[in-house]
């Protein structure tokens, strides 16, 4: 079993307010969804999605938007 842990300084871009159904409900979650990068300690850059759960009424912050964020999973 491994676990990903995942912090630090993000720059957001292109955020947008997303609704999801649940399969077979009509249970809506909502989040915001940003594009961002992750860069490992060798240097290596790749691309990643950041997915913030978010009020039904809530707005995507503006491009450039830098947030700390803190995310582990098991």
């Amino acid at each position: 079993m491994s676990a990903t842990v995942v912090f630090g300084f993000f720059v957001l871009a292109n955020g947008d307010h997303v609704k999801t159904l649940r399969a077979g409900s009509s249970t809506a979650t909502y989040h915001c969804v940003y594009e961002t990068t992750i860069q490992c300690t060798s240097g290596v850059i790749f691309p990643a999605m950041l997915h913030v759960y978010s009020p039904f009424n809530d707005m995507a912050l503006p491009d450039n938007t830098v947030a700390f964020v803190s995310t582990n999973h098991p």
